[in-house]
């Protein structure tokens, strides 16, 4: 085999997988076979194994609920020679936080090449009091001719927490033709082992379909997810889990005397409702979050002179909460203020969406904040580090999740933001001199989603990463004959006015041919390719929040120059607030650049995708029209760029 028929170019294809959960030996068994066929494929000799653990004593914090072992493989040549893997796994820390752990067992198959077949096999091990419902992710990104999967449950899980009896429901997501097969064990009084077992075989899976701006399609990829579940119905089980999820959240936030105390003297001096939640919204942005930064063990905060943080209050008291701890303090304080206030369960939709006939917490990212402020019902993401008051993360925007009223708990959606929320503006003011040298400032503004995601970048790191960050990212811009330098940073704190950059900038700009320079007539965009090269789309265009990108350069020109030729101005429309415009002016001293991109419509079905892309066809070719200044020399130094 060398290659796969109607996939030209695929590097690689799963000839063979199993996988079998059998709980009576509280154990998953993995095996997986690959045929490799091009040079790119050989990354897959690289196995790198994934999995969660949390501590079975919390008190404690020792002790993992889950063990990857038993690893074996081996590289089998094309002439049949076979290869053993007899390196040791390399047991690598993704994440650690209290009381879980995101780790990944990690080695390398001997000896790998183009035509190879690699084989290994794992066990996935879980506690002997801990039983987990397993989920078949069937599709990736390799082609899968064959998988077989098989779950073997015991008797034991199907007594729920509440001692009622449970069943075992599915949510799949399957091509025509795969079918769950349910089969059951003829009794034996001796025997303790399962009843039932579920079985799927499948074949001739597709990879996971990749298109530029794609929705998460993840989430609608080929799986079966199994429940426990003592509800009769999907609606039953979300009223009753909501209604031990909003219990738990409230009893965290209790609004108890202390709380009412600090909030009190938080909000002194504000009139009303809204400026109260806006001093509540800024004590509670100037906690610690540890989700940027790291969870503190319980010895810790007893150090501190604290114990173990079981109300908001004592988040309050600690002066730090991780994200969940602080949207609940929020919502504490605001009720203690005398608002009423909601918590919000919601995905992210970067990766996710949430699907309700999949009964599982885990499809949920993060708790937000629903407050009703002079009447009206306002959301807030305090648990977003850096995310501006009255405002949510752009991935819980426009999202479906599970939400508190007054008598228990419902779905619900999210609302969005306004086109002008979202806001880039790149301002360039230089000079030329006799020589082709450019010399000037660059000035870029982030306003929104854009402006959270470079403070995000530097809680992540320190001043010298964040400068450093910022320099890669205009230099991926402007033409690579401009050297960079980060000037100055504002408003890295100050998460309610725009983060600004300046950068000085030298360098040359430009092709010189005979006695003309032609110029890129936005710097900014003089290096993008198209952004839509494809003639067909299969899935919706996802962008991931609407925006406007504001462009303005300036460029001052020696006497010994002057501009010859200019772009023609134009504007593109879209439906659904989508506006292309560029003008480009100039005059004795040199010329001005002037261009506006508003995005304002997020989804774009595959049946409106010719239309978007004649649109970004034509300002992407606009944007790369030149300006021609005439010259009456060009020195070397010109010529050289």
């Amino acid at each position: 085999m060398t290659s796969l028929p109607g996939y030209p170019g695929a590097s690689a294809v799963v000839l063979n997988r199993e996988e079998t959960t059998k709980d009576d030996m509280h154990a998953v068994f993995h095996y997986e076979r690959i045929k490799i066929l091009s040079k790119e494929g050989e990354k897959y000799a690289n196995v790198e194994l994934p999995f969660v653990s949390t501590s079975q004593n919390s008190s404690s914090g020792s002790g993992d609920d889950k063990t990857l072992e038993q690893i074996s493989g081996r590289t089998i040549h094309a002439d049949g020679t076979v290869i053993p893997f007899t390196g040791k796994p390399y047991l690598k820390m993704l994440e650690k936080g209290q009381h879980v752990k995101v780790q990944e067992r990690v080695f390398t198959l001997p000896d790998v090449e183009v035509g190879s077949i690699l084989e290994y096999r794992y066990a996935t091990y879980i506690s002997d009091n801990v039983y987990e419902a397993p989920d078949w992710f069937i599709q990736g990104p390799v082609y899968v001719r064959q998988a077989h999967y098989v779950w073997y449950p015991t008797s034991k899980q199907l007594v729920s927490e509440r001692g009622l009896i449970s069943a075992i429901t599915w949510f799949p997501i399957l091509p025509p033709g795969a079918k769950i097969e349910r089969h059951e064990i003829p009794y034996n009084a001796l025997s303790s082992g399962p009843k039932q077992y579920f079985e799927l075989t499948i074949k001739n899976v597709p990879p996971e379909l990749k298109e530029v701006y794609m929705p998460p399609i993840s989430s609608f990829s080929y799986r079966v997810l199994f429940n426990f579940t003592a509800e009769r119905t999907t609606a039953e089980w979300w009223r009753d889990q909501g209604k031990d999820w909003s219990k738990g959240m409230d009893s965290f936030a209790d609004a108890n005397g202390e709380l009412k105390k600090k909030t009190a003297e938080i909000t002194a001096g504000a009139t009303t409702d809204d400026q109260k939640l806006q001093k509540i919204y800024a004590a509670v942005m100037e906690l610690e979050n540890t989700r940027y930064t790291r969870a503190h063990e319980q010895r810790e905060n007893k150090a501190e002179g604290g114990g173990q943080v079981k109300t908001a209050a004592d988040v309050l008291s600690h002066q730090r909460g991780n994200e969940t701890q602080l949207t609940q303090l929020f919502v504490g304080m605001a009720r203690a203020a005398g608002m009423k206030a909601y918590f919000m369960l919601v995905p992210n939709r970067n990766e996710e969406i949430f699907v309700p006939g999949w009964m599982s917490f885990r499809q949920f990212d993060d708790v937000i904040a629903i407050v009703n402020v002079d009447g009206k019902e306002r959301y807030f993401d305090p648990s977003s580090r850096y995310c501006p008051y009255g405002h949510l993360a752009w991935q819980h925007t426009l999202v479906q999740g599970l939400r508190q009223v007054d008598k228990g708990t419902e779905f619900g959606g999210t609302p969005g933001d306004d086109i002008s929320f979202n806001m880039v503006t790149r301002v360039a003011n230089l000079k030329m001199d006799d020589t082709g040298q450019i010399t000037g400032k660059i000035d870029l503004s982030f306003s929104g989603a854009e402006g959270v995601d470079w403070r995000h970048t530097a809680l992540s790191g320190d001043e010298e990463s964040l400068d450093q960050a910022l320099r890669v990212y205009l230099e991926g811009m402007v033409p690579k004959s401009l050297q960079v330098k980060v000037s100055k940073i504002e408003n890295v704190k100050e998460y309610e006015q725009p983060l600004k950059v300046s950068y000085e900038v030298t360098g040359t700009m430009g092709t010189h041919t005979g006695k003309r320079l032609i110029l890129p007539s936005d710097l900014f965009v003089s290096g993008s390719s198209a952004t839509f090269a494809d003639e067909n789309r299969q899935e919706a265009v996802y962008f991931h929040y609407p925006r406007v990108l504001q462009d303005a350069e300036r460029l001052n020109l020696p006497d010994s120059m002057s501009v010859e030729a200019l772009p023609n101005s134009a504007r593109f429309d879209l439906a659904k607030q989508e506006i292309y415009a560029l003008t480009v002016v100039g005059d004795a001293k040199g010329f001005t650049t002037r261009r506006n991109h508003i995005q304002g419509e997020l989804l774009v079905m595959p049946k409106d995708y010719d239309d978007l892309r004649k649109y970004y066809a034509q300002f992407e070719s606009k944007d790369q029209e030149s300006v021609v200044l005439k010259a009456a020399s060009v020195t070397t130094a010109a010529r050289g760029d």
